[in-house]
């Protein structure tokens, strides 16, 4: 029999049963008669998995670009994987130049002019939950040529240097499906290649959630 105000979407209902060992039905199967919701699961990255969080990390480097060219790097989420990906950890490491590299953001996810690296997955970062690979990709490209517009990111960037993307929580990019992130090098030459490390999770998207 239905319930008033049933709650439809069983992701936190599992995660309670698994955190607290519960039997039998779900333990808040439907909410309060009047908005009084309070919702605030997130305990520890320990716990992302059993809110069917998957978390996965990468790095890739980009290699040296061709003379007249641009190194680029690129995660994307597939059209119609039915899985959002939220990134945690962006870092980029210059190793053969100082460059500027830009970030770009796009919501039609593409393949790389030129990829000299494709269809990298992630390695999975909980050992429970998939070990088959991410569902978002990872390219890398050294025959990038001009410039999209809009970045929302640049930094110089010395040589032998490190530099973070995300510190906060509120600064993690996500990438619903058929959307990218970029990093392309300012530089034009043979020097401006770089390595980056990114961590990010995934799950599906509930029904509510797809428009």
């Amino acid at each position: 029999m239905a319930r008033f105000n049933e709650i439809l979407v069983g992701r936190f209902n599992r995660a309670l049963q698994k955190l607290f060992a519960i039997k039998g039905g779900p333990p808040s199967a439907q909410l309060a008669s009047e908005i009084t919701p309070n919702i605030q699961m997130f305990y520890g990255v320990e716990n992302r998995y059993i809110e069917s969080w998957q978390r996965f990390g990468n790095s890739t480097s980009t290699g040296t670009p061709l003379a007249g060219n641009r190194a680029a790097w690129r995660i994307r989420n597939p059209a119609g994987s039915n899985v959002v990906a939220v990134l945690e950890k962006v870092s980029i490491f210059e190793s053969n130049g100082a460059d500027s590299p830009f970030m770009f953001y796009n919501s039609i996810a593409t393949v790389l002019p030129t990829e000299n690296q494709s269809n990298i997955t992630g390695t999975n970062m909980d050992s429970r939950g998939q070990q088959l690979g991410s569902t978002a990709i990872i390219s890398t490209s050294i025959n990038f040529g001009l410039l999209g517009s809009g970045p929302i990111w640049q930094e110089n960037i010395p040589l032998n240097t490190n530099v973070e993307v995300i510190f906060f929580e509120d600064q993690e990019i996500t990438l619903p499906p058929g959307s990218e992130l970029t990093l392309a090098s300012n530089g034009v030459g043979v020097a401006e290649g770089f390595v980056v490390s990114v961590w990010w999770r995934e799950r599906f998207l509930e029904d509510s959630e797809r428009t």
